[in-house]
């Protein structure tokens, strides 16, 4: 039998029965890319609820993930928008005051959306990649800005000394030399907005590098990108065991055996996620190890339950309009997620002593 908290949430978490419902009927729609998630995020912001944890009296670091969790079930384009935005106003946290200051206050009432593109700064500090931005200083003087990345104004990039230290810089997708790309027709995330940046020689003034110091910047980064990561996965998952779960009647119970070993193992990364959550909530920073086997098994256990549950949805499963095989797709983006699998896996494999089995 599968255990009961493969059904439970996170936490208990308050989100308007109107928005929730919004967000589900609007899924498909999102899907194909004739809504996009902003209007929803604006309204998770302007109820508190995109910028939870993110300040000792204003709720939680879990709760937020239980926000993120309770999305990704009806819309995983929603849930990953939310992901992004509030992960901007976590990089914001401990860069300096002035430009960062503004930009944070903008971002959690709403009034700004924020997008990055860190992905090269992990891989770079993992040893797997390089960075596409590179800051230079012109003949006057002036830091400039010049590369190419994906839809983001916050990003890692190569410093202006000599040594290229580097550095990670926010900009605005509006100021003169960036030239915005076409929307990219992505498979089940069509109503995130996604397209592509080309930099161009953007002046960029000394308050919007952040930080100068790119590890201990990812360091702090990192646990909470992780969980929340985490929780759009279990989200995804939770919902595709519900309907699984009533899927097994017939010649399809032949499945039954593979559906309570993975569902046993949403319970236990569910538990997991809370323990790393309540960590972060009061300080104690968990070993990075747990938190990318967290992440890891959340994502693997989110694409086994999809699968299942759209080869026992019959004809449905099939048809490109339906939730489940909505769900279907949204999943094999997980693994491409930054940081990807493959870069989890690495990562992990790293990490573990030499006396452990690999």
């Amino acid at each position: 039998m599968t255990s009961p908290q493969a059904q439970q949430r996170l936490t208990n978490v308050t989100i308007s029965d109107t928005l929730l419902s919004a967000v589900a009927s609007n899924a498909a729609a999102i899907d194909l890319g004739q809504q996009t998630t902003r209007q929803y995020l604006s309204d998770l912001a302007a109820a508190g609820l995109a910028d939870l944890g993110a300040d000792p009296d204003h709720g939680s670091l879990l709760e937020q993930a239980a926000v993120i969790e309770r999305l990704a079930e009806k819309s995983l384009s929603t849930a990953f928008s939310l992901w992004c935005h509030r992960m901007c106003i976590a990089y914001l946290r401990d860069a300096k005051e002035g430009y960062a200051h503004k930009l944070q206050t903008k971002l959690r009432s709403g009034k700004l959306i924020g997008s990055s593109a860190m992905a090269s700064g992990f891989q770079y500090a993992a040893g797997l990649g390089d960075l596409s931005l590179r800051v230079h200083r012109d003949t006057s003087g002036t830091l400039r800005l010049t590369g190419h990345l994906g839809w983001a104004f916050f990003a890692p990039a190569y410093g202006p000394s000599e040594s290229l230290d580097p550095v990670v810089v926010a900009f605005p997708v509006c100021a003169d030399g960036v030239e915005v790309g076409p929307e990219l027709d992505l498979l089940a995330l069509r109503g995130t907005a996604s397209t592509s940046v080309a930099v161009t020689d953007v002046v960029l003034p000394e308050e919007q590098i952040l930080t100068t110091d790119l590890t201990a910047f990812l360091g702090r980064a990192r646990p909470v990108l992780s969980v929340l990561q985490a929780s759009f996965c279990v989200g995804l998952a939770s919902e595709s065991y519900r309907h699984l779960r009533t899927q097994l009647t017939g010649v399809k119970q032949t499945f039954t055996a593979e559906f309570e070993h993975v569902a046993n193992r949403l319970a236990q990364v569910k538990h997991q996620l809370v323990e790393l959550l309540s960590m972060l909530d009061t300080g104690q920073p968990p070993a990075i190890q747990r938190l990318i086997a967290a992440r890891l098994e959340a994502g693997v256990v989110a694409t086994e339950l999809t699968r299942l549950e759209t080869i026992t949805a019959g004809s449905r499963g099939f048809v490109t309009t339906s939730a489940v095989n909505r769900r279907s797709r949204e999943a094999t983006f997980i693994p491409l997620q930054a940081p990807t699998e493959a870069q989890l896996r690495t990562e992990l494999a790293s990490l573990r002593a030499p006396d452990q089995p690999r």
